[in-house]
């Protein structure tokens, strides 16, 4: 996806929709993002829109999550204050399959938005290879 592939009034639709997700952290970890690693950030408000995309680059494609929780620890607390929610995606070189590292990340990032009361809209592995959607906790699957 591009941005000219945007659909009009683009920044109204909720990011509650798996694809538009999925599309949103396409356009946000770029190609070189994707290959040097990083961790991308979509701010979004109390109706679940995005409104200021954040991303971490050049993240080590071995890095533990320690950087991600320091991240949301900055970050939670004033999309909380908002009633808001976030969007996040992990950038690294290669695959679709999440690999125990992506699935650390995908815990940090559930246990720091339940800390904040913060809502998730999705957790998403961005790769040369594609875009994958790591599954809902499974509080919120049952």
């Amino acid at each position: 996806m591009t941005f000219r592939d945007l659909p009009p009034r683009a920044s109204e639709i909720p990011l509650t929709n798996r694809r538009v997700a999925a599309d949103v952290v396409d356009l946000i970890v770029g190609d070189a993002d994707r290959a040097a690693g990083c961790v991308a950030v979509m701010l979004c408000d109390a109706r679940d829109r995005g409104f200021q995309p954040l991303v971490l680059r050049d993240v080590p494609s071995g890095a533990g999550p320690a950087s991600l929780s320091q991240l949301l620890g900055l970050v939670l607390p004033l999309v909380a204050a908002s009633g808001g929610s976030v969007l996040i995606g992990r950038g690294r070189p290669r695959g679709t399959a999440p690999d125990d590292l992506d699935r650390a990340w995908h815990q940090v990032s559930i246990d720091r938005c339940a800390d904040h009361g913060v809502g998730l809209l999705g957790f998403y592995l961005a790769t040369g290879d594609g875009i994958s959607r790591l599954p809902e906790p499974l509080t919120a699957a049952t």
